[in-house]
């Protein structure tokens, strides 16, 4: 099982990033060959105007994957803007593909934002989503790490269920 996971915030501390490392570190002790890709590495432009070389790479990437991890933070109640653009420009060849979902927010109240990306990867793709979406909030770290036990049991979960359907989704 080839899985791509992308952190999408451009954060410099990002807590998504955290988490998707997280699930890196489980996923790859499992033997599961994953790829993380940190949208903060990539030159994003605006979809109207040209491709940069590394979203077309990002692109190539998402081609070539079984299965996509998307880490993302909130904004507004919905995904980032970095993260809009990559799934408007990158994510042509995602049809059909497994995904699941790490979310990063300031606060309780927007664990729902996830719902957009999901319609999003659905609607557009077809994609099909982990119904387990790890959601953490800055409550459940101190300073660049994971301090909550309940989110480490999540994530755990989270990883299990994801190589488990997503290795049972390829044959």
């Amino acid at each position: 099982m080839k899985t791509l996971i992308l952190s999408s915030s451009l954060s410099k501390r990002s807590r998504s990033f955290i988490l998707c490392h997280e699930v890196l570190k489980i996923l790859s002790s499992e033997g599961v060959n994953c790829t993380i890709v940190d949208a903060r590495n990539i030159k994003i432009q605006p979809t109207h105007n040209e491709v940069t070389d590394e979203m077309k790479a990002l692109a190539k990437q998402i081609e070539e994957t079984d299965n996509i991890i998307i880490g993302m933070g909130v904004h507004c109640y919905s995904i980032n803007d970095s993260l809009k653009i990559l799934l408007d420009n990158c994510f042509s060849a995602a049809t059909g593909k497994f995904y699941g979902i790490l979310c990063a927010a300031g606060g309780e109240r927007s664990y729902l934002s996830t719902m957009h990306l999901t319609q999003i990867c659905m609607n557009e793709w077809r994609m099909i989503q982990l119904p387990r979406v790890v959601y953490a909030t800055k409550k459940d770290f101190k300073e660049d790490n994971i301090s909550s036990t309940e989110l480490l049991e999540r994530i755990r979960s989270f990883s299990e269920e994801f190589q488990s359907i997503g290795s049972k989704l390829l044959h």
